[in-house]
């Protein structure tokens, strides 16, 4: 099984200290194997979705384990459900949509067949989505919006296995190999779903040869850049905070930790020096601030304790934000108040959530003019014509309803100094638009839409 680092702690006691990562327990079912919950979709701050893992301490070997594993009050408490996955399943990647919609990636861990399988009423039942389309590993899934989804496995005949849903997993499509770049000889994605980085329309993942593939428009097309594929086979991971600035990461047999920055959206890559002391480092960026990124790592190869970091001036300077007892250091956030971090295999096989604010967060650049909306209300079709300072940027206009659901999202190129919104395709309300620039300029305004 590729792709997978099998980590025991041998030390399962220990002391407690005031943090800022609040330890929540998740009270598997002990049968004397361990559970790590690695794999988190953060919704909003009351839910999330979990993939977990399952360990044999005796042999240090995966256990069949397929139970969806979903918290609707912050964490307070817990709900497990049964997915049907037969064979011996292994839970790769989640995505969730919502509280009721999610996703969840099953390998098979010795035959390496995956499917993917999905709930609609938040765990009662599930439906499997798929067939032969992944007869080799799965690696990731992405949701671009509810019912558009992209799942990409290991290349079972030669080329890229990236297949795409547009109606919820009822129907799927392969890219095409004539859309993707040639693989390298012993190439594959790398797993995980911090392999992968995403911001509206497009999509970055890594692979094993150090390289970093790139998709502006949902999976359809793709391109690669050649970023560290001198050390032969090795772990990558990719994460991006806006279009233009993203991190790779990646470790092969060598220390430390080679890093890797991009300011034009993953055309080119430059190599620089951070945390060269510690281990198995993970990044996530924090969603609305621009150049913000929160990094957790180990003080050793067993990592007994985490150190986690933010910056706000994409990696310029580190900021230690906490230090946890035995976590994987695979950390999640979605803004400046929403972060979870996964634990270790343990007893109590607990997550740590994040109980502060990220306040450091950097100014972004000011906007003066407004979104001009006309009319505004309208019960037919609207113009929203955008400030002249985003006349020049790369954009992503995205209309949520109040209670903070996207309904919307559009991926504009430069030069696009407006855009028509067909009031028919929403229900009487206010809406709130949002812009958002490739450089951080943002700017918000409300919509209302009266039939």
């Amino acid at each position: 099984m590729k792709n997978f680092i099998f980590v025991i702690v041998l030390i399962l006691s220990f002391q407690l200290g005031q943090s800022q990562f609040m330890r929540m327990p998740l009270n598997y079912t002990h049968d004397s194997t361990l559970h790590s919950p690695n794999v988190i979709s953060i919704v909003d701050q009351d839910h999330i979705w979990i993939a977990t893992q399952r360990l044999d301490p005796s042999t240090s070997y995966y256990l069949p384990y397929s139970e969806a594993l979903t918290t609707t009050d912050r964490g307070n408490t817990w709900h497990f459900y049964h997915i049907p996955a037969n064979g011996n399943p292994l839970l790769l990647d989640v995505e969730a949509y919502s509280d009721s919609i999610c996703y969840y990636f099953v390998d098979d861990f010795y035959t390496g067949h995956s499917d993917i399988w999905k709930t609609v009423n938040a765990g009662s039942s599930w439906s499997k989505k798929t067939t032969s389309q992944f007869p080799s590993f799965g690696d990731f899934i992405h949701l671009f919006s509810k019912d558009t989804l992209i799942a990409v496995g290991d290349p079972p005949d030669g080329y890229l296995n990236i297949q795409i849903t547009t109606d919820g997993g009822e129907t799927w499509t392969r890219v095409p190999q004539s859309n993707i770049p040639a693989i390298l000889t012993g190439e594959t994605p790398y797993s995980g779903n911090k392999s992968f980085s995403a911001i509206g329309n497009t999509i970055w993942f890594t692979t094993s040869l150090g390289r970093c593939f790139k998709s502006t428009d949902k999976g359809y097309d793709w391109t690669v850049s050649n970023v560290d594929t001198s050390f032969g086979y090795q772990g990558s991971y990719v994460c991006f905070s806006d279009l233009q600035h993203g991190i790779f990461y990646c470790y092969g047999m060598t220390f430390p930790i080679r890093f890797y920055r991009t300011f034009d959206g993953g055309e080119t890559w430059t190599n620089f020096p951070i945390l060269q002391n510690l281990y198995a480092p993970v990044i996530s960026s924090v969603g609305g601030i621009f150049e913000g990124f929160v990094i957790a790592a180990g003080d050793t190869i067993f990592p007994i304790r985490t150190y986690i970091y933010y910056t706000t001036d994409f990696f310029n300077t580190l900021t230690i934000l906490d230090t946890v007892e035995l976590t994987s250091n695979f950390i999640y956030f979605k803004d400046a108040y929403t972060g979870w971090l996964a634990g270790l295999f343990l007893p109590d096989s607990a997550i740590f959530k994040f109980t502060d604010v990220l306040t450091s967060i950097k100014i972004k650049p000011i906007v003066q003019g407004n979104i001009i909306i006309t009319p505004n209300p309208t019960c037919q079709s609207s113009l929203l014509t955008f400030p002249s300072e985003f006349l020049s940027e790369r954009k992503i206009l995205r209309v949520f309803a109040v209670s903070g659901k996207l309904m919307k999202e559009y991926t504009l190129t430069a030069n696009v100094k407006s855009i028509e919104l067909n009031s028919a395709e929403y229900l009487n309300g206010v809406y709130i638009i949002e812009l958002i620039s490739n450089t951080g300029l943002n700017k918000i305004t409300r919509w209302v839409v009266i039939h």
